[in-house]
């Protein structure tokens, strides 16, 4: 909870430009490191960014999450990094949060864009109310209590990495900081998702919208 380091588990996924995928990795000084050919980065303003990709993303999921652009060690791992949709299809919205919620820019990144036409991938770009704004074929989602969702499909996931993001479904700001867990679901075609606030206020379990994909 302070920054410090910690043996827990989680998932990863490396997404490298493959057929219906996208990505960008933006650096310390607002930089745009390594991206999908044909990317393009702006700063709107501190803390605020639009990554514009070369062909539509609006039907796609958008996982970020906070990284050292290179081999270095990360030394904001308890930011947030948060998500949403552009008026621009080719475009999606990104802020760094700090741990109290406020936009905070220098923050490096990773995001992977993840479209339907992506192989052996299932996603949902879920609202707070549980259903689905946009997904993968075969897949939905529904809340099964305050902050606690599921995404189901029609195979079994049990081999599959799963990762989560905070963010809109559309173009409204994601305005309110959550941490966004993955946890065990009742069944072995889908994925349990936890949605929390941040512990500076409180870490209650909350009703908030975010990205959810499984790679397999």
């Amino acid at each position: 909870d302070n920054g410090g380091y910690s043996a827990a588990p989680f998932n990863l996924v490396v997404d490298c430009g493959q057929p219906g995928w996208s990505y960008a990795v933006v650096g310390y000084t607002e930089n745009l490191v390594r991206a999908t050919p044909g990317t393009t980065l702006t700063a709107l303003s501190p803390g605020r960014y639009d990554i514009t990709f070369p062909t539509s993303v609006r039907d796609c999921a958008y996982l970020a999450s906070s990284g050292d652009p290179g081999t270095a060690s990360d030394t904001s791992p308890i930011n947030g990094i948060y998500t949403g949709s552009s008026s621009d299809p080719d475009q999606v919205y990104i802020e760094t949060k700090n741990v109290g919620g406020g936009l905070s820019p220098g923050l490096p990144f990773h995001l992977e864009v993840i479209c339907p036409s992506a192989a052996h991938t299932h996603f949902a770009v879920v609202r707070a109310s549980g259903t689905a704004a946009r997904h993968s074929n075969g897949t939905t989602s529904r809340r099964t209590a305050t902050g606690r969702y599921t995404m189901s499909t029609h195979q079994s996931l049990a081999a599959c990495a799963e990762v989560a993001t905070r963010g809109s479904v559309n173009t409204s700001v994601p305005y309110t900081p959550a941490t966004v867990q993955i946890v065990p679901a009742s069944a072995r075609d889908a994925i349990g998702i936890e949605v929390r606030d941040l512990l500076f206020f409180g870490g209650h379990l909350d009703n908030q919208s975010f990205d959810v994909a499984a790679v397999c």
